[in-house]
């Protein structure tokens, strides 16, 4: 049987993902801080009523198009990061910043248009549906992803 080590030593996998985050740059962590931050506020309460208690929903418990567009959205901007750090480059008219800035800004209008068309709870007298801390955050996360395209773009300028 093997001896227990003194710590966890990182997995190749562990390793690859450490400094692939390390290579980025401030802004390219900020934009992936962003949208990490935007997937895992899918599981937190983005909606809930006052009943006995309190009943919450997360993102993905109404799950629909504009959850499915939003985790689309993100996700591209986060492959767009990591296969630009390995080398690839976009086509002359278009630049990163650029496409990270409308990727965070499309997130967010997305966000809030889920602020405004909140789901039903079915419940006899539910009443009205609030909003939770959840939908707050994924509001932060996609202004970093903004904050970190339009840095991207400014330094792509120079």
């Amino acid at each position: 049987m093997a001896e227990p080590s003194e710590g966890r030593r990182p997995v190749r996998g562990d390793a690859q993902i450490v400094g692939v985050f390390r290579s980025l740059a401030a802004h390219e962590r900020l934009a992936v801080a962003g949208a990490a931050i935007v997937v895992a506020s899918l599981f937190l309460p983005w909606y809930g009523v006052t009943l006995a208690g309190g009943l919450v929903k997360t993102a993905l418990g109404t799950f629909g198009l504009i959850e499915a567009a939003l985790i689309l959205t993100v996700g591209s901007a986060a492959f767009l990061i990591l296969s630009s750090t390995r080398g690839y480059t976009l086509p002359r008219p278009l630049d990163e910043g650029t496409l990270l800035a409308v990727a965070g800004a499309w997130s967010a209008l997305l966000i809030t248009y889920r602020m405004f068309d909140r789901p039903d709870f079915e419940l006899a007298g539910a009443g009205r549906v609030g909003l939770r801390y959840g939908i707050f955050v994924a509001l932060i996360g996609a202004a970093l992803l903004v904050i970190g395209g339009l840095r991207k773009r400014r330094e792509e300028r120079r």
